[in-house]
């Protein structure tokens, strides 16, 4: 018996539109898959910028990326809105560290793309190395992006940080561990010496007044 005749005619109908139409769509998703990758690969070249302007502190590179709307936050919570900010930041940085030497990597994943809007996310390996010591800690980031005739400008970014499990808390702890314990000890000493000061005034007054007895 033929199978066709066993279905109504407006099934067969719909089937084979659809076997008809999920060829056709082959080709836009391969244009679509080639139209993000291009997206992708921008973004890749913004990742490699970034780090070079960082790990370089040469920030010029970057100025094309600000628009009037942009605002930001660094890792250690202060804000930024122009260009001129977040250089601000940097420059403070390393005038309160003196031969600061400061690299980063970034472990972005897939950027997430919304027409003309990319939300960038990932992970970033962080290295500083200052007179207090060298410091390595990992950072989460996420950008958002927007593609412009002028090329892509950043219109949000946030750095975050565990502020309780990283090398340069933990650093600071010990040292106010270590304080502490000194100053313990340099009270303890303390305390001896003026305990024994006074025991032996109490012995020679003692022994005076034995004496004029």
């Amino acid at each position: 018996m033929n199978l066709f005749l066993r279905f109504p005619a407006r099934r067969i109908g719909a089937v084979l539109s659809l076997v008809a139409i999920i060829p056709c769509a082959f080709p836009a998703l391969q244009a679509a898959t080639a139209a993000d990758e291009k997206l992708h690969e921008e973004l890749r070249q913004l990742k490699a910028a970034y780090e070079k302007a960082v790990n370089t502190g040469d920030f010029a590179p970057l100025e094309s990326l600000f628009a009037p709307d942009t605002t930001g936050v660094v890792v250690d919570n202060r804000p930024f809105k122009s260009f001129a900010e977040l250089k601000a930041i940097d420059e403070r940085f390393r005038a309160d560290f003196p031969g600061l030497v400061y690299r980063v990597t970034l472990k972005p994943e897939l950027s997430q793309l919304y027409g003309d809007i990319a939300v960038a996310h990932g992970t970033a390996d962080e290295y500083v190395k200052t007179s207090a010591g060298e410091f390595t800690y990992t950072s989460s980031f996420t950008a958002v992006m927007r593609r412009t005739d002028a090329g892509w400008k950043l219109i949000r970014s946030q750095v975050t940080m565990d502020p309780f499990r990283n090398s340069v808390v933990q650093h600071f702890l010990s040292r106010t561990k270590t304080y502490f314990g000194l100053g313990g000890l340099a009270l303890g000493a303390i305390a001896g010496f003026l305990i024994g000061r006074a025991s032996g005034r109490k012995a020679i007054a003692s022994t005076r007044a034995a004496t004029t007895a």
